[in-house]
């Protein structure tokens, strides 16, 4: 909070009818390297706001190093490039920190009475084990998130709009929970404009959680695919602000320069396929494309001297993809939109969240698990793109269908509710 209040980095606080929340990871590190914030989680939609004379706030989750003096530099950029960011430490009061040490003391107390009242079942022994493996920082940071949301609920004078990505975690619980201290005041839209796993079962809201004020009042997926069944909780599909590219025509012409290898979130899939794709004789030369939060150099001695590692946008990236390879990412799906052949590597000795839809299976893409199939596939693809291309666009097409939704005004006016 001192080093913010020196950063003299503010967000004048308007009395106006609404003020619109921007909910959002703020990648520091990225922040750093760039000297500018960057939206990569709602590309596009500030600019849209702006143009609609929205008044809005982007309410920051920091991800990466939190150091003081760090967020410092953070902060001082953020007020040089003008971000309208509404942070914890401007609006969090003296009593709030009290409260928070308060918390910090007494939690452990309660958990352990807690404890002490579970049984020997199956179910107890997993709630127990949970609680453990949560009992670190994070369970203060989530304390601190709800008391932002709450004092954000009494500050603003008119009704807030929350727009949050939401993937459904305890951060995002506790914000809510605090933002919905005045009833009616605040409406919650959670945007999960991403392509999503099936494997990934925590992301789906639970009704069951929806007296706590835990659960947003609508929920956008990205496409049509991703509607889950629900009789409490709206769900509608939301504008693909992050894959606005697929549907420009331009990128659907590929010069099929480069075998394209995205790596995962995942530390063991980015290893496992980095071992695999050492070990096949590609066609054509190959590019690593690292996730945004990986460093390619704790990686370095398992990458062959031949490949090259690339920081080019997917969407550039995917402009001269011949093939691309991955496991558990779910950028393949957005080569597969393309018309663009993709081999997703499985591996059967640790799990791995599977992306790929039925769509196009066994005709747009493959699954290898070792690097003889890898080939295989490969030949099957070279073939297919000499014989019958036209094959592989039109099942890219159902693929972007069913995963996609174009973010067109009118899209993100209705999803978002500006109008």
């Amino acid at each position: 909070a001192i080093f913010h209040k020196i950063s003299k980095q503010n967000f004048s606080i308007k009395n106006e009818a609404e003020l619109i929340l921007v909910d959002t990871y703020f990648v520091v590190t990225r922040i750093f390297e760039r000297s500018e914030f960057e939206d990569i989680f709602f590309p596009g939609l500030s600019e849209y706001l702006t143009k609609r004379k929205k008044n809005y706030a982007y309410i920051p989750r920091w991800f990466g190093s939190r150091q003081p003096f760090g967020l410092f530099r953070v902060f001082r950029i953020i007020k040089e490039k003008q971000i309208p960011v509404l942070t914890q430490y401007q609006v969090l009061s003296l009593s709030d920190y009290v409260k928070a040490l308060r918390f910090v003391i007494l939690y452990p107390f309660s958990l352990f009475r807690f404890m002490k009242k579970l049984g020997s079942s199956y179910e107890d022994n997993l709630i127990r084990y949970a609680l453990w493996a949560v009992f670190d920082g994070g369970v203060i940071e989530h304390y601190v998130r709800f008391l932002f949301g709450r004092r954000l609920s009494s500050i603003i004078p008119g009704r807030i709009k929350c727009l949050s990505w939401y993937e459904s975690v305890a951060t995002e619980k506790s914000f809510y929970l605090g933002l919905r201290t005045i009833p009616e005041k605040t409406k919650i839209i959670g945007a999960q404009l991403f392509v999503r796993p099936s494997t990934l079962m925590n992301i789906v809201a639970d009704e069951q959680e929806i007296p706590f004020k835990v659960i947003p009042d609508k929920i956008l997926v990205n496409g049509s695919g991703y509607h889950f069944k629900s009789n409490r909780v709206k769900v509608a599909t939301g504008p693909s602000l992050r894959n606005k590219y697929l549907f420009n025509s331009s990128s659907h012409e590929s010069s099929k320069e480069i075998i394209l290898v995205i790596l995962s979130y995942f530390d063991h899939a980015t290893k496992n396929t980095l071992e695999l794709v050492s070990k096949v004789d590609w066609p054509v030369p190959v590019a690593i494309k690292f996730h945004p939060t990986m460093d390619w150099k704790n990686y370095e001695a398992m990458i062959p001297e031949k490949f090259s590692i690339t920081s080019e946008p997917i969407s550039q990236l995917l402009k001269k993809t011949l093939i691309a390879v991955g496991q558990s990412t779910g950028a393949l799906i957005e080569a597969g939109a393309l018309g663009i052949p993709s081999i997703d590597i499985q591996c059967s000795e640790k799990f791995s969240h599977f992306y790929m839809p039925e769509i196009g299976k066994g005709i747009l893409w493959g699954q290898a698990k070792n690097a003889t199939e890898i080939e295989r596939l490969i030949k099957q693809f070279q073939k297919t793109l000499k014989e019958n291309s036209e094959q592989l666009k039109e099942e890219g097409e159902k693929m972007k269908s069913f995963c996609f939704s174009d973010p067109t005004e009118e899209a993100i006016n209705q999803a978002f509710e500006l109008n």
